[in-house]
């Protein structure tokens, strides 16, 4: 999926009066190319790193609220893939959506809609184009996943599997292994709805874990993201007191210590 893709996408998901200005757009460009860092992206453009971080966390919340899923700068291609595998076609008088390969290479997608006739809209037009769109979609699924079992090398979108679940990063893989060798109760990657000053939202922490009658998050940090205070005071609110936060450069060596570390910290609390 390329950007402009995904960009397409973002337009649909959106409603009129919330499109991404052209300095938003400028910050979802450079993140999906891989360049996260505010004070580089605020270097292409006329505004100052502080503005760009604060129109940035207003974009992450404005997609996390249409996507229905906690959007970070580093999940972002994640999140895009996952809705876009979600989506079945939905046809009715008026509308239809239809994908269009770019050759054989099946690395991407364009979204076009087009207005049909009411005298268009037959049931051998519903049925053909619902049966190509399938088609479609699940060669697309297929080119993406490879057949690979188990955990996958990174693909341009970050979907790592492991267990029939999905994980963001590699390091979210290393804290579930080690986790499995205690035997807790773990939820990765789990939506919550809870309450918060804007009203009801989904939350999405790295790990909800139930230990000795308790139940904690634990979140990674990667050095390009930081701590969410507001939505861990929310969490907090709710009884979920311990929330821990584990440097990824760990992850890969000291899993199982860190995951001992967090279960500590739950016990005696």
């Amino acid at each position: 999926m390329t950007v402009d893709e995904a960009l397409a996408i973002v337009e649909t998901v959106l409603d009129d009066d919330e499109q991404l200005n052209n300095v938003q757009e400028l910050i979802f460009r450079q993140c999906w190319e891989g360049r996260c860092s505010y004070e580089e992206i605020s270097q292409l453009s006329q505004y100052n790193d502080e503005y760009i971080k604060a129109l940035a966390a207003k974009l992450w919340k404005q997609l996390s609220e249409a996507f229905d899923e906690k959007v970070k700068k580093n999940n972002l291609k994640s999140v895009l893939k996952r809705y876009f595998r979600r989506q079945r076609i939905t046809l009715n008088r008026t509308q239809v959506i239809g994908v269009n390969l770019s050759g054989a290479n099946l690395s991407g997608a364009r979204l076009s809609f087009a207005n049909l006739s009411e005298s268009d809209s037959s049931a051998d037009l519903h049925g053909a184009i619902l049966a190509d769109y399938n088609t479609v979609l699940d060669e697309i699924i297929k080119a993406e996943d490879g057949h690979n079992q188990g955990i996958l090398s990174k693909s341009e979108e970050g979907i790592y599997h492991w267990n029939d679940l999905c994980f963001r990063c590699e390091e979210e893989v290393k804290i579930a292994e080690a986790l499995d060798r205690t035997s807790v109760l773990f939820l990765p990657n789990s939506k919550a709805r809870l309450t918060t000053p804007s009203g009801r939202q989904n939350q999405e922490p790295d790990f909800l874990i139930f230990h000795q009658g308790k139940w904690g998050i634990l979140e990674i940090s990667h050095p390009d993201t930081e701590k969410d205070e507001t939505r861990d005071r929310q969490f907090a609110s709710h009884g979920i007191s311990i929330i821990h936060y584990c440097d990824a450069n760990r992850c890969t060596e000291e899993a199982d210590r860190i995951v001992q570390e967090f279960l500590d910290l739950l016990s005696q609390a």
